[in-house]
Parts: C-alpha cells; structure tokens; sequence
C-alpha cells in the first residue's frame, strides 16, 4: 500500500473513533516554545482526525490548579520540571479528586517515569517529541474512550453530533426539542422529542429519571435536597419530593454498585500480577 493511501485510512480510521466529540486539552509546561510547539501538534491532529479540540496552556502548575475542577479536561500534558510546584506534584493534587482525567508526561528524562505512573499517568513522552508520538497518544486515548460505549447521536445546528453516555450529566424537556448537558458544559439543544430520548438513556443503569422530562446521570449526582437535585459543576434540578427516598436509594445503590465493581477489578489487577 503507497504511504498516501496508509495516510489516508489512517485518518479516516480516527475520524470514525472522533464522531464529532470534543476534548478538553490542558497543557502545564513554563517554556513557551514547548506549549506552541505541542499546540502546534494538536492543532494538525484536530485537521486530520476531525475530532475538536479545545486547548488551555498554563505556564505553571499552580495556574493550572488554581481553578481546576473535576471532567475540566479530558487530558492534561504536564511538564515535569518546572519552577515551584513540579508536573508530579501537580499529578498527585489533581488525583486526589479526580481520578478519570488522561495524565501525560512530558519530559527530557526518564528519571522519573516510575513517579509519574503511581499517578495512574497514561503515558510520559520525552522531549523533543516528535509528531508521531502526539499522534500515538491522541490515538489511543481516543480509542480507549470509544470502545464499547454508548452513545446518543442527534442533529444539532445542523451538524451530527455523538455523546458517549458516560459524558451526559443531564437531559431535559424543553417545548418541541430537548436540552442536553454534557461534562464539558456544552449545551445541546436538538429538535428531538424527550420520549425517544428517554427510552434511550433510561435502558441504562446510570441514568435516573428524577422528576418529568428530567433525567440525570447517576454519575455526577452530588446530592438530593428537599426536592432538589444536585449535581457536578453547580448544576441542579428540580426532582419529585413524595420519590426523593426512593431516588436517593436508586442512586447510593447505583453509587455502591460502581465502588464495589472497582474494588473487585483492582484485586483482580493485583491477583493477576
């Protein structure tokens, strides 16, 4: 196969597994021409993989965690030495209450590659890093995300769009259309009707109808309160107060049910070494 046909199956291999979703990027690095360089990168992956790309520099880590908060970003490139706080230290911080965010670390030693992975990092790329080894990354990153989960696709302005389930917080009837959040704080309103929706998303375990023409996932559910649904990232909404008992069991029930099957993969992880 000539270089240019492999070139091209490659890139609609990763416009399949894009499917028009977003990533949240943060790049944690104090030399300006690192971050331009792999902004630079990025910017030629989003073109060639069609998936969309927002990126965040930081010049430090204590920017970075100034107003961090958990789903922020999909991914985080962290530079491992930087002034004040280290690429390390910002790993274990934003661990501490976030667990799902991709961590990748870039570096001009390998000296602490076995630091960097007790922060669960998805991968540590030495500098100066090439085109191909971005790429890599994006790519499997992106593959671990789609495979095998769900999704709810819709038209909205007239583009198709697709949102993992594990990326919905909320769904809510609105007149003739529906109203979609997702964990980026984008904002979907397509012309669909709530009950297709609903059959849908209601098929799975996470989501949770608390209240009529509202469903929320289980996921990002903080807290019920007086008839009130808390949820990640400020948002709430009203659930029916004589069901609350009933939904708040619904959800710790959900909520343990997770734990649980955590607990028994990790012991699974640790028998199998």
């Amino acid at each position: 196969m000539a270089a240019s046909t492999e070139l091209f199956m490659e890139t609609l291999k990763r416009k399949d597994m894009a499917a028009d979703r977003y990533m949240n990027i943060a790049i944690a690095d104090d030399n300006p021409r690192d971050i331009a360089a792999l902004q630079e990168v990025l910017d030629k992956y989003a073109r060639s993989s069609g998936v969309g790309i927002r990126v965040t520099s930081f010049m430090s880590a204590e920017e970075l965690l100034k107003g961090y908060r958990p789903f922020m970003y999909t991914v985080v490139f962290l530079d491992i030495y930087m002034e004040g706080m280290t690429g390390l230290e910002a790993a274990e911080a934003i661990r501490q209450e976030d667990s799902d965010t991709f961590l990748v670390f870039l570096t001009t030693s390998k000296e602490h590659m076995a630091e960097a992975f007790r922060t669960h990092a998805y991968d540590y790329i030495e500098k100066p890093f090439g085109e191909e080894d971005i790429f890599r990354v994006m790519d499997d990153m992106l593959r671990r995300r789609s495979v095998h989960e769900k999704s709810l696709t819709f038209t909205c302005n007239r583009e198709g769009r697709m949102l993992i389930y594990p990326d919905i917080v909320m769904v809510t009837s609105s007149l003739h259309n529906v109203e979609i959040r997702d964990r980026y704080g984008n904002e979907y309103r397509p012309r669909i009707s709530f009950s297709s929706v609903s059959d849908q998303l209601l098929s799975d375990r996470q989501f949770l109808l608390i209240s009529r023409g509202i469903i929320v996932n289980m996921n990002y559910v903080e807290d019920f309160d007086q008839g009130v649904c808390f949820l990640t990232g400020g948002l709430s909404a009203p659930c029916n107060l004589r069901r609350q008992r009933e939904l708040v069991d619904a959800w710790q029930n959900y909520i343990f049910t997770v734990i649980r099957g955590e607990a028994m993969e990790k012991i699974w992880e640790e028998h199998k070494k």
